[in-house]
């Protein structure tokens, strides 16, 4: 016999109002509460109902998942979606400005960084209309089209320095938008090939320069071989760059010594640079600490600018975009899926 949802509802109702409420048998009242609150989740499995909804995103005007979800139609749900076992323990305090939240209907979970990536990955579903943003994802079959390494990397922003230095950085936000760095046919491998095959030492690609060379296009390159007045050289660039720069390029430092890359992004009406390093000028959080932050992009240049000069170096900066098509050389069997 089928059990209309009414009467579902006045069973669990029933349930409910039977249980104990101490004594020895709690036990099995949780795991019985547990199972009815899992009923009530399951009750509507219409594929419109299933359908991943976006809450938005965070900004520096709204900071906080609340915030959204109060701004939303899930306003009601709202606290009991915070506090639901399948998001209890997750890093609300870590979001960064950004940062895409979406809602599974199907498991009251809250999406973000990696868990939506592999959500989207499993399960390649569309959002439902709702949302005041557009929901179009990037795909690798559209040809020059930049890859969002911005949003990507902040995933990994508060990161310690020793678990992830300034390349694994990039690496990281190209494996965030599904792109096989290692292994067979991987990027990486690749890297290391074309040095081999031009009698280079096999790390010589391994850098900025590198990737945006196999899986780019270069954008400015430039060698200042003597620094004179790091503060008004890095106005020069930055006059000289700005009507290039876009979110998502890979910009690169390098010495004579020592290298350094990382990720262009904007705050508001303020360019930034996204890397892995001594945090000078961390625009979101607090400095001297070694790690994975976003700072600001003109005083990281004229850093740069001054190591040149107090040690009588020239300092190349090349800046560039990954474009998703040469990505998809290392996508393999997955050139049409969204990421």
């Amino acid at each position: 016999m089928k059990i209309q949802n009414a009467d579902m509802n006045s069973l669990r109702t029933e349930i409910r109002q039977s249980l104990p409420g101490a004594g020895k048998a709690r036990g099995f009242s949780a795991m019985l509460e547990e199972t009815l609150s899992e009923m009530d989740r399951n009750q509507d499995r219409s594929p419109e109902a299933a359908k991943p909804l976006t809450v938005g995103t965070i900004t520096r005007e709204t900071p906080t998942i609340s915030q959204l979800l109060y701004q939303s139609p899930l306003k009601s749900e709202c606290w009991k979606i915070i506090h639901d076992p399948v998001n209890r323990d997750k890093a609300f305090h870590k979001i960064r400005p950004g940062t895409r939240i979406l809602f599974d209907p199907a498991s009251n979970e809250l999406l973000w960084g990696k868990d939506l990536n592999a959500y989207t990955a499993k399960h390649a579903t569309r959002q439902t209309a709702w949302s005041r943003e557009p929901q179009a994802l990037p795909e690798f079959s559209q040809p020059d089209r930049p890859a969002d390494l911005s949003s990507a990397v902040k995933n990994f922003i508060g990161r310690d320095y020793d678990a992830m230095d300034c390349y694994e950085l990039v690496v990281g936000g190209l494996k965030e938008l599904g792109v096989q760095y290692r292994g067979k046919g991987g990027l990486g491998q690749h890297l290391v090939n074309r040095a081999l095959a031009e009698g280079l030492p096999e790390n010589h690609y391994l850098n900025g320069e590198g990737l945006v060379s196999e899986s780019g296009q270069s954008v400015f390159k430039k060698t200042i071989f003597r620094v004179k007045d790091p503060q008004a050289q890095a106005d020069t660039l930055m006059d000289e760059m700005k009507g290039l720069l876009r979110e998502g390029q890979v910009l690169s430092f390098s010495m004579r010594d020592k290298g350094h890359t990382g990720v262009v992004s904007r705050a508001k009406d303020l360019w930034t640079f996204i890397n892995s390093g001594d945090m000078d000028h961390n625009i979101y959080g607090e400095n001297g600490n070694k790690k994975v932050g976003e700072e600001d992009l003109r005083s990281e240049l004229e850093n740069w600018l001054r190591l040149a000069s107090e040690s009588s170096q020239g300092l190349k900066i090349t800046l560039g975009s990954l474009t998703l098509d040469r990505l998809s050389m290392f996508r393999p069997g997955r050139l049409s899926r969204k990421v």
